[in-house]
């Protein structure tokens, strides 16, 4: 199977049971982050890549920014991909649009997988910053305010034995349009705690953190693992050593393995 539309990419052929994997990729990048990550689970799974609105080939949404937006978007790619249940793998800000379905769309979740992220409105993400940093990219028609993501993605291992992968980020940058990376920036600035629902979620939770993540470091996973916990639940914790915070773009074949286990049930 595969099937390539401007904005999401489907691909793979798992079991009729098996679930699909949505991927949701960092702010201010692409679908193209998955690139090395999509042809190891594509022999087990389906697995669909999505450009956030706003972000990639994704048009500029007209609306008011907001993760329920980007969260409904979601739904209608899987709808518009005949996908019922699949699991998201949301990393960063894709794990902000992961927990946003969680909260809007439960019953199209077969399992929640978040990679370097969190539930709550804190560092790299607090409001007024995003809010500030749409406001440059906006005044500059630029993405110069954001192209420190590209080495701030990384962990020293990678800066240090893949410098390419710098290169390629601050590419997927610089083709990104302003208008998409400002509102994408309001739209993380809008959104809401989501502890709760990591809480209160039925399904299973995996979480994926890069033991070299500044941004988002693995404490922030074992505070999740905790609210799960809390609530009589539990969540996987996986931290991959040498690793920054875009793991599955550094480490794309110990992520495949971590995810091949929601492929064998």
């Amino acid at each position: 199977m595969l099937a390539h539309h401007d904005t999401h990419r489907d691909t793979g052929a798992g079991r009729d049971d098996a679930a699909t994997f949505l991927l949701l990729h960092a702010f201010p990048l692409s679908s193209r982050m998955w690139r090395r990550l999509v042809p190891l689970l594509a022999e087990e799974a389906r697995v669909v890549t999505v450009d956030l609105p706003g972000l990639g080939a994704s048009a500029v949404p007209d609306s008011g920014p907001s993760m329920a937006h980007v969260a409904d978007a979601l739904v209608d790619v899987l709808d518009a991909c005949g996908v019922g249940r699949c699991v998201p793998f949301g990393v960063s800000t894709g794990g902000y649009a992961a927990l946003e379905l969680a909260a809007r769309h439960p019953d199209r979740l077969a399992g929640l997988v978040l990679g370097s992220t969190t539930t709550e409105l804190v560092e790299p993400d607090v409001p007024a910053d995003r809010r500030a940093v749409a406001d440059e990219v906006e005044a500059r028609g630029s993405t110069e305010p954001v192209a420190g993501s590209a080495q701030e993605g990384l962990g020293v291992t990678a800066r240090r034995e893949r410098p390419a992968l710098e290169a390629e980020l601050a590419a997927l940058i610089a083709a990104t349009d302003p208008a998409g990376v400002a509102w994408m920036a309001r739209a993380i600035a809008a959104r809401e705690d989501r502890t709760a629902v990591l809480a209160s979620y039925a399904g299973e939770v995996q979480l994926v953190f890069g033991a070299e993540d500044e941004a988002t470091p693995p404490s922030r996973g074992e505070r999740m693992r905790d609210v799960r916990r809390g609530a009589g639940r539990d969540a996987r914790l996986d931290v991959l050593p040498a690793t920054g915070h875009l793991t599955a773009l550094e480490r794309p074949a110990e992520v495949a393995a971590l995810l091949r286990r929601w492929t064998r049930r």
